[in-house]
């Protein structure tokens, strides 16, 4: 009984890539893997606008963002596959535990803050993104920096945030 379900998901599968071959694409299911694991849903407007949103979950941390992205040809003259992706959105973090530093004593030890923060926050997006032209998946290098008000300093900037992404575009 377990293959058979194995077997309509791989046909099912299968008959939908067939039909989502190229990469102007409209949708996204994106899996993303570094400072924190994720999945997010991408939805392209035209060829170079959309949004995303993210579910992320890190060391102590669940965050939902929203973003406003962009796509531009990263190398027109000599590859189609290249592109970069920016933009900008808003996010929404659980955290419970945060370690922070002061900027005077940049060697001192982390100091480290327990509980419940709930933070607001405001993000940036950069990625760099290959498309395979035959096959519908990408795969791409993602920065998404970002500042948090009222967590344990009540000001948190957060560079850190670094992932290698593959998605599947339909």
């Amino acid at each position: 009984m377990r293959f058979i379900h194995l077997y309509t998901t791989l046909i099912l599968l299968l008959a939908f890539m067939s039909q989502s071959m190229g990469q102007d694409y409209k949708n996204a299911v994106r899996l993303s893997y570094g400072t924190y694991a994720g999945i997010s849903y991408k939805r392209m407007f035209n060829q170079e606008q959309g949004v995303m949103a993210n579910i992320q979950y890190g060391e102590n941390s669940f965050i939902l963002s929203g973003l406003r992205v962009f796509d531009t040809p990263a190398f027109p003259e000599t590859s189609s596959k290249w592109f970069i992706s920016y933009g900008y959105g808003v996010h929404l973090a659980y955290r419970t535990k945060i370690k922070s530093r002061n900027l005077f004593r940049p060697f001192a030890p982390a100091i480290v803050h327990e509980g419940d923060f709930i933070s607001p926050g405001f993000d940036g997006y950069f990625g760099l993104e290959y498309r395979f032209l035959k096959y519908p998946f990408t795969v791409s290098a993602d920065l998404m920096p970002n500042f948090e008000f009222f967590g344990p300093g009540y000001f948190r900037v957060n560079l850190n945030t670094v992932s290698v992404t593959a998605a599947f575009v339909f």
